[in-house]
């Protein structure tokens, strides 16, 4: 599968400069992707141009916000199709828009409920639910893989009548492998559980539509879709988001104030305590342009076949175990017997090679495939062919002085 990658990587100019020597190969994008010229243009234009704080000031420069900020949400609202733009909520990122609901809906959940997560579930859609169960006696329960890395053909008895919420990721961020969602969040919904999906690892690549996935919540960060960090984004129905008491009160987020009580401001604002993150929300929002100019499908095609000719290649070679799936995936996680992980990632970064390695806030699921730590190699839209060949030529050569010491 063919992609013109030319016509996108003189657009990330932090990608031109060599790594002790050697090109500079940028393969974390899991855990960060690079910004185009248009995103951080667009940033320094806010405050080059009409830096003022948003829906406070009756002026030139805040009227100029303001507007850039409110046209941020519409942008935002229509990329990932939700129906209105007081849907979608701004956060400083993913986890905090899973906290913002785990707390919300606090008031809702009661000792012996249960709270279903899966098993590829990373710390930030893991850890706030537990303590939720924690506080209010609710019973965290996992939906398992099997040891084949297979979902039980029979899963659908893990939703009870019991099951008050239902959060999963859509893309596990350490090994890459998909959840069967929709089936999932219809088993969910008999239910009546709330729903939220973790889109974080998904929507840098896949188009998404919070309508058809019929979730309740949808949450993503800024950061791994080419935008800026310390912004993310909350979606709900209407319902949901109407439901959730804010977990933060302050300015912004009230209607009236006195000092026997405090109305609160209607959505999105509700959940929008102090000044925002302008220059992120301004930057997200040129994000989601970037990604809408491209082929969307033919860029997911490209990163998936990036990552089904490394496990290739890697696979024929041997004696390293991969954990991600072979197919329909972006990303590459793997280790190689009797050989630390950190020890292959120093090795790499010598070679001018940026991977990731360690547990990817993911310690249930290494646990449960053995081991301490992957080495992953994750793929954007600026990847080439050649990067993912030195990437498994540094990889082998990486293993083949390891094992010899």
């Amino acid at each position: 599968m063919a992609f013109d990658t030319s016509s996108l990587r003189h657009l990330f100019p932090i990608l031109a400069q060599p790594a002790y020597d050697h090109p500079l190969i940028y393969l974390d994008n899991a855990a960060t992707t690079q910004k185009p010229l248009s995103v951080l243009d667009a940033i320094q234009d806010y405050y080059r141009s009409y830096n003022a704080n948003v829906h406070r000031g009756a002026h030139f420069l805040s009227d100029r916000a303001t507007n850039r900020f409110e046209q941020a949400r519409d942008t935002v609202a229509s990329f990932i199709n939700a129906p209105e733009k007081s849907h979608v909520i701004w956060t400083k990122g993913a986890t905090e828009a899973i906290n913002t609901v785990a707390f919300g809906l606090e008031h809702l959940i009661e000792k012996g409920d249960e709270i279903l997560i899966t098993s590829l579930e990373h710390h930030a859609n893991l850890v706030p639910w537990q303590q939720l169960a924690f506080r209010t006696g609710a019973r965290l329960r996992i939906l398992p893989l099997t040891s084949n890395g297979e979902w039980e053909p029979e899963f659908s008895h893990y939703f009870t009548d019991r099951t008050r919420i239902f959060a999963a990721t859509q893309i596990s961020n350490a090994i890459g492998a998909s959840t069967p969602l929709q089936t999932m969040l219809d088993h969910a919904k008999q239910q009546d559980a709330f729903t939220l999906v973790d889109g974080a690892q998904a929507v840098a690549h896949y188009p998404v539509d919070v309508q058809t996935l019929d979730c309740d919540f949808y949450v993503f960060s800024g950061h791994k879709m080419y935008g800026p960090t310390g912004i993310g984004v909350l979606y709900g129905k209407s319902h949901a988001l109407e439901v959730l008491m804010p977990n933060q009160t302050g300015g912004e987020m009230v209607r009236h104030v006195s000092y026997q009580a405090t109305e609160f401001n209607v959505l999105p604002y509700r959940l929008e305590a102090g000044t925002p993150h302008i220059e992120g929300v301004i930057g997200l929002a040129t994000a989601c342009d970037f990604l809408n100019a491209q082929d969307r499908i033919a860029l997911l095609a490209w990163e998936q076949s990036l990552a089904s000719h490394v496990y290739s290649r890697l696979h024929k070679e041997g004696g390293i175990d991969i954990y991600s799936p072979e197919k329909n995936t972006t990303l590459v996680s793997l280790s190689v017997p009797n050989i630390h992980t950190l020890d292959l990632n120093a090795y790499l970064d010598s070679q001018g090679v940026a991977v990731r390695a360690g547990s990817h806030c993911a310690h249930p699921l290494m646990a449960q495939l053995g081991v301490a730590g992957t080495l992953r190699a994750s793929f954007a839209c600026y990847n080439t062919m050649e990067e993912a060949n030195r990437f498994c030529d540094v990889l082998l050569e990486a293993i083949d002085l390891l094992n010899d010491e």
